[in-house]
């Protein structure tokens, strides 16, 4: 079996991916940093733990030793910064930094970027040759999509990979910022909708990029191809509305732009005193204001990539969440961030 080095291996998709991994056969290690916190892996014996950082060019060498695949996860998804400069040492530097030792050492690069590094779109659901470039209000945006430029252009120098763009990952054990929104709403505490809702949003079950992301491993033919690994495309509103009607919730109330950023801005300068990242910023909201449609059909003619229901992942989703809250007890007023959560993780596609 392959022996493949995965970075990024601690997140919210990193984990079920390292998970369906390990029970396939492969070798396996992990790039981790010294507080990367592993315990999801802790009844997993045989996984390799390489500490060292994608911004550190030698540290990665060392770690691709004997390894065949890299599948490269790792990046900063933060909606804010205390220092601008960690987006690009990330998500550009640390990119071309395993693009390249992937290159230099015959190794085949798997690499997940995002829909963002495609831009905006229309509401009509737009392929992998799309791009739009004039509208990243986040640094995360820009940035994602200068990594998915750095690694097209090691693929014209003749690297061996694959890119994928998944629509926004929702799932069981997500922390993040679409995550929070659905664990606030499935615990009362979400504040509502800012403006109309009215843009439109790609939603991608978790288990359904793990399942792909598996399954291209042994697809050797494809070769320095891209591929959208997206969902169903709903309207921002009504995929709200969706998760309070099954989490027996009130349907979100809708409150001004004006007001929401106007909070933002408070959010922000609470987070210039604290440190802290906010839990929304104007140009998040800026963001959220624009279409993100987009089609999944060449991962599904060629890849087989097959797309659970909205409806059906959601409500595994929601059930996750619920069964969180009850274990938990007392239910935070504080929205919740990922490394608060890892530990509690054991995600089951069932």
């Amino acid at each position: 079996m392959k022996k493949i080095l995965v970075t990024g291996g601690t997140g919210f998709i990193g984990i079920p991916l390292v998970k369906k991994l390990y029970e396939l056969g492969y070798d396996l290690r992990l790039l981790v940093r010294k507080t990367s916190d592993i315990s999801p892996f802790k009844d997993l014996e045989g996984i390799e733990y390489f500490i060292g950082d994608i911004t550190d060019f030698e540290s990665i060498q060392k770690a691709a030793e004997d390894i065949e695949v890299i599948y490269h996860l790792a990046a900063y998804t933060g909606i804010w910064a205390k220092d601008d400069k960690v987006y690009e040492n990330i998500n550009v530097k640390g990119t071309e930094n395993i693009a390249q030792t992937a290159f230099e050492n015959n190794l085949r690069l798997i690499y997940i970027s995002s829909f963002t590094a495609l831009g905006p779109t229309p509401e009509e659901p737009v392929s992998e040759h799309y791009e739009k470039t004039d509208e990243f209000y986040l640094n995360y945006e820009r940035t994602k999509y200068e990594g998915k430029k750095v690694v097209q252009k090691y693929f014209e120098k003749g690297l061996n990979g694959v890119i994928f763009y998944p629509g926004i990952v929702y799932g069981p054990g997500d922390f993040n910022i679409f995550g929070e929104m659905l664990y606030d709403i499935v615990r009362g505490k979400f504040m509502g909708c800012p403006g109309d809702g009215d843009s439109m949003a790609c939603f991608s079950y978790v288990f359904d990029l793990v399942d792909t992301l598996v399954k291209v491993l042994e697809m050797e033919n494809i070769q320095r191809e891209d591929f959208i690994l997206g969902g169903e495309n709903i309207k921002f509103d009504k995929y709200l509305c969706m998760i309070a009607d099954i989490a027996e919730k009130k349907e979100p109330r809708h409150f001004p732009m004006s007001a929401a950023k106007f909070y933002a801005w408070l959010c922000e300068l609470k987070s210039k005193i604290t440190g802290k990242i906010p839990y929304i910023t104007r140009a998040t909201l800026d963001s959220f204001e624009l279409n993100r449609s987009y089609s999944s059909e060449k991962a599904k003619e060629i890849l087989d990539y097959t797309i659970t229901p909205l409806e059906k992942g959601l409500e595994k989703t929601v059930k996750w969440y619920k069964d969180y809250i009850d274990k938990n007890g007392k239910v935070d007023d504080e929205p919740r961030i990922v490394s608060d959560v890892l530990t509690e993780i054991n995600v089951v596609n069932s």
